[in-house]
């Protein structure tokens, strides 16, 4: 591996709107550390649970089953714990989320439940031989610091910002929503595009304020096609970072705003038609 590449922390993702991410990638000892938080929770759980199950253990009928019981809360905390945290948790487990780690995929975009299991699956073999050898010397030979689960499942560790930069946008709930009537195109953004425009408004601190409106731009312009927008003549082009946190507000909101949204709308367009019948002699 070229010497360039073993000091270079980063990682540079080119997405299909052909916008440029750039996440700062977790090493061996950052991981080694959300690792042994993660350990000494598991080690809590499980010593609570013999606990449990030794103050248990004279009522129950067999005299075998809270072995039984022990070896399954083991296997559960050792194969589950990272699944279900990584899956339902944005790819953070505590000792991820202490250590301001996250999982995502190597397209920049969030892990399923199914990514979750697939990189924990293989920790098995990262372990070996001893102490995560395999994983230590996989992870020190790419390019993006991946262990084998991550090769498989196609993901990376990234240093979190997300959390200490979200106070940026609390304005959000203040945009104006994009009604109904001015979406000609009954188009939806993904979720991955959807990530990439808040990424975009949290990431303004860190970036050139040309380059960030050159990304708005790129990101604007297709969208307000994908969407048919009917509102204001070229704020797509105008005005980028206002439509796209328009897009973010409205797409961000539940069934039940949006149907809120969706009558206001209605209400305002039949006032004046009310006001002009009442003048009908």
């Amino acid at each position: 591996m070229p010497a360039d590449q073993i000091i270079d922390t980063q990682a540079h993702i080119e997405t299909p709107e052909n916008v440029r991410l750039t996440f700062r990638l977790a090493g061996p000892g950052t991981r080694l550390g959300a690792y042994l938080i993660d350990l000494v929770i598991r080690i809590a759980v499980v010593w609570g649970m013999s606990i449990v199950i030794g103050i248990t253990a004279p009522f129950l009928m067999s005299s075998g089953l809270p072995i039984a019981l022990m070896l399954l809360g083991l296997f559960l905390i050792e194969w589950f714990y990272g699944c279900v945290f990584e899956g339902f948790w944005s790819g953070r487990t505590p000792g991820k989320w202490v250590m301001g780690l996250r999982v995502i995929k190597d397209g920049g975009y969030p892990i399923s439940f199914f990514d979750a299991v697939l990189r924990n699956l293989l920790r098995a073999a990262d372990a070996l031989p001893l102490f995560y050898g395999a994983g230590l010397i996989v992870m020190l030979a790419t390019r993006r610091m991946q262990r084998l689960g991550d090769l498989l499942a196609g993901t990376i560790v990234v240093r979190e910002q997300r959390e200490r930069l979200r106070s940026a946008l609390p304005y959000l709930r203040s945009v104006p929503l994009i009604p109904r009537v001015q979406m000609a195109a009954a188009y939806r953004p993904s979720d991955r595009t959807l990530d990439l425009i808040e990424q975009l408004f949290l990431r303004r601190g860190v970036l050139a304020t040309a380059r960030a409106d050159e990304i708005a731009v790129i990101l604007a312009r297709p969208l307000a096609e994908r969407l048919g927008f009917q509102g204001e003549p070229h704020e797509a082009v105008r005005e980028p970072s206002r439509f796209l946190l328009r897009v973010l507000r409205t797409f961000s909101q539940t069934e039940e705003e949006l149907a809120r949204a969706a009558e206001a709308t209605l209400l305002e367009g039949a006032v004046p038609q009310a006001i002009l019948l009442e003048k009908v002699p």
